[in-house]
């Protein structure tokens, strides 16, 4: 099965869908990871080239970790739009991967535009790239993959998951690729954000192991179907 998560930022995926991606390639599952933006704000010292070029490593480093395809979209970090050169971008992914189902953060639900502007393009993207008449580099597909929205930053009403992976058996390899994101750990995160990233990922996977309440279940990755239409009968049944 071919398997499509995109992040918005650089670590994103690693933060919200890394545990499931490893279940799904030890499974023997192909893995897309679309990373939009180059993050090429996420320095105090560094220059907005350089802080990009290192990202771009970093990514390519987790998704080496995980035997994963790496698509690099680099748009810029904080400034992406819903216009016709970034939906065509989306729409080649799509054609490109030709996933079979598809991860993305959840549109209009957090604090973030690039998470939101992420989730939205991707949710159109997955059903633009069946059109034949809208033209990119790749064929269109021949089916529109269902779409799971991972969970939002922070606390959201708007968002309910209903589906629950049990991470506990990848969940050091999660926080090992997290970490490959070496220049957003430390002080960057705590000066610019008051926060220590690593702590909220495993307090977040813990906090959901313990909604669903599952006995031998340590840490799981929450996610919400896509119900817009079309809504794929049994796309549950493809998660590991």
């Amino acid at each position: 099965m071919r398997v499509l998560a995109f992040g918005a930022h650089p670590d994103d995926i690693e933060f919200r869908m890394a545990g499931t991606l490893l279940k799904m390639k030890k499974r023997g599952d192909e893995i897309f990871m679309c990373v939009v933006t180059n993050g090429n704000i996420g320095s105090y010292h560094k220059t907005k080239d350089e802080i990009a070029a290192i990202r771009k490593k970093e990514a390519q480093s987790a998704a080496d970790f995980i035997g994963a395809h790496l698509i690099w979209m680099n748009e810029p970090d904080e400034f992406l739009f819903d216009n016709e050169p970034t939906r065509l971008k989306f729409i080649e992914v799509v054609r490109f991967a030709r996933p079979d189902i598809v991860f993305a953060p959840p549109p209009y639900m957090d604090y973030n535009q690039d998470h939101d502007i992420t989730g939205y393009l991707a949710f159109q993207a997955r059903i633009l790239a069946t059109v034949k008449l809208i033209e990119t580099q790749s064929p269109v597909i021949d089916h529109i993959p269902p779409m799971f929205y991972c969970t939002p930053h922070g606390l959201s009403d708007k968002y309910n998951p209903q589906y629950f992976v049990d991470i506990t058996d990848t969940f050091e390899d999660k926080k090992k690729m997290f970490l490959l994101h070496d220049s957003q750990q430390g002080s960057w995160c705590k000066d610019a954000f008051g926060a220590d990233y690593v702590e909220g990922l495993e307090r977040e996977n813990k906090y959901f192991a313990t909604v669903c309440g599952t006995p031998g279940v340590e840490y799981v990755e929450a996610y919400a179907l896509c119900k817009s239409w079309p809504i794929i009968a049994g796309a549950h049944t493809l998660l590991p």
